[in-house]
């Protein structure tokens, strides 16, 4: 499967450069057609929170199947130090990606959670799929907002605060996520931007948060 282009947050640790962004791979104004259009958006995680080892959120082509992955991981080594975001406000941290998909729907359907602490690793996913459909529409770039990580702790049998999987909020940061793009990658077009941040639920998690639903998400924060 032929990875997606994608600026994410990545650790270079052979190039000793983990402060930089993966670049994108050949998104350009040329890579809007009649059969073909850019996803851009933003993959984020609450500032507040310990990250986990990286963090990926899975979507796929509703009639082919093919699996596309935006992927994070926070990492430090002693040539670049820590892995550099894009942004960091009080409560969001992160990075701008884009992909040039072929035209058609896509659906958002599942994630994992990677935590390792050199003696063991875990993963959290959704035990069962999801569907959150979006568009891609041919020879536009497509927004799909900013897909934010709220990691959650529990208890182990010692009483210690553990990692425990986390609830992913979608939210418009569509000022902040194009001024960055046009900063940091201006060769992906952002003139004419059509929005596409998911406002259903075909199949229904409660393990993502849609903007139609945020309130309900931040009053229960503050509990």
């Amino acid at each position: 499967m032929r990875r997606p282009s994608i600026l994410t947050i990545a650790v270079l640790a052979l190039a000793g450069c983990a402060g930089q962004l993966v670049e994108p791979d050949a998104v350009s104004k040329g890579s809007l057609s009649t059969t073909s259009g850019i996803l851009i958006g933003s993959f984020a995680r609450n500032a507040q929170a310990r990250p986990y080892y990286s963090q990926t959120f899975y979507f796929k082509n509703a009639t082919t199947n093919e699996v596309q992955t935006i992927t994070s991981q926070q990492a430090f080594n002693i040539f670049g130090g820590k892995t550099k975001d894009d942004f960091n406000s009080e409560d969001s941290s992160g990075s701008v990606f884009a992909f040039t998909l072929p035209a058609g729907k896509y659906v958002f359907h599942n994630f994992r959670l990677y935590q390792s602490s050199g003696t063991f690793s875990q993963n959290w996913t959704s035990k069962k799929d999801y569907a959150i459909p979006f568009e891609v529409h041919a020879n536009a770039t497509n927004y799909v907002g900013e897909i934010r990580l709220d990691p959650a702790t529990g208890k182990n049998i010692f009483g210690m605060t553990v990692p425990a999987g986390g609830i992913w909020v979608i939210s418009d940061q569509l000022g902040r996520d194009v001024e960055l793009l046009k900063k940091l990658h201006p060769e992906v077009p952002v003139n004419g931007i059509v929005k596409v941040i998911p406002t259903k639920k075909e199949i229904f998690t409660p393990l993502v948060v849609l903007p139609s639903e945020s309130a309900g998400h931040e009053r229960k924060q503050e509990r």
